[in-house]
């Protein structure tokens, strides 16, 4: 066997080695997961409002009112543990930001307080972010162990701070991973109800069938190569059976993506033999 023969191989080697790692960083996405909760009803405190983000029994950020003489003055965000909410520091005060849904929270949001620095969300009127606020998010930091969550709360807010309401909260259980305000679904699709239940035949030689749980709509299949390009794609699907035919396909290892609504659902391997 001469050296280019030698080269192609061990080309062909390291393309498929790495496909697999993609394989497996795509698989690991697919059980990724937002974890929303809702509050019912919403919830309007008189005094205080231990937030559990994770709902772990642990408490992990108190939403309460600042008072003085039995005035209420104030709401403050008070972060537990070693949890933080992002915001900025202006006049003396840290002042957590209210966020709009066009906001990615993450690690690219630099400015965190933790539960050294409380926040002050409303004061009066004119003081914070949060006087008058409708469906603004509150961006949280949640650390457990050596791992880091990211997070919101939805609230209103009175236009004197008096009063405030949180609607709902959610965390990506995956660390490291952001999460938009108001977002309950992952980017990549965590509804196993609708990811592919068999391939058959699989390897195949002229044509497979592929049947998924639930029933899909307008959803697209994708077929790369072993060197992640695109070879085949499949559009505008419907139902619970897709009919694959080989074509021109060379005999080899493939990867199919099936995708409904812009989020990715289902990665499997497939395989055509001749």
């Amino acid at each position: 066997m001469n050296n280019k023969i030698m080269k192609i191989i061990l080309q062909r080697k390291v393309a498929f080695l790495y496909c697999l790692i993609i394989l497996s960083g795509i698989s690991n996405r697919l059980y990724s997961q937002i974890i929303y909760t809702d509050v019912t009803p919403d919830a309007t405190p008189n005094v205080t409002y231990p937030l559990d983000l994770n709902n772990d029994a642990i408490v992990d950020f108190m939403i309460q009112f600042g008072s003085s003489g039995g005035v209420a003055t104030g709401v403050m965000c008070y972060p537990q543990n070693n949890n933080a909410y992002a915001g900025d520091f202006a006049g003396g005060l840290h002042l957590p930001w209210a966020l709009s849904t066009s906001s990615a929270i993450c690690a690219s949001l630099t400015t965190w307080y933790d539960s050294n620095n409380p926040g002050t969300m409303g004061l009066g009127a004119s003081t914070g972010y949060w006087p008058g606020a409708t469906n603004k998010y509150l961006a949280l930091k949640l650390v457990v162990g050596s791992n880091t969550y990211y997070g919101w709360a939805r609230l209103d807010f009175l236009a004197m701070s008096g009063s405030f309401t949180i609607k709902d909260y959610a965390y990506q259980s995956t660390p490291n991973t952001c999460i938009q305000p108001g977002q309950t679904v992952s980017g990549i699709d965590e509804n196993t109800n609708k990811t592919i239940s068999s391939i058959f035949p699989n390897p195949f030689i002229s044509s497979t069938t592929i049947q998924t749980i639930a029933n899909l709509k307008n959803a697209s299949l994708t077929i790369c190569n072993s060197y992640g390009q695109t070879v085949k794609q499949i559009k505008n699907i419907s139902g619970q059976t897709v009919s694959l035919c080989r074509d021109n396909l060379s005999s080899g290892v493939y990867f199919i993506r099936l995708t409904e609504e812009n989020k990715i659902i289902a990665v499997e391997k497939l395989i055509i033999a001749d």
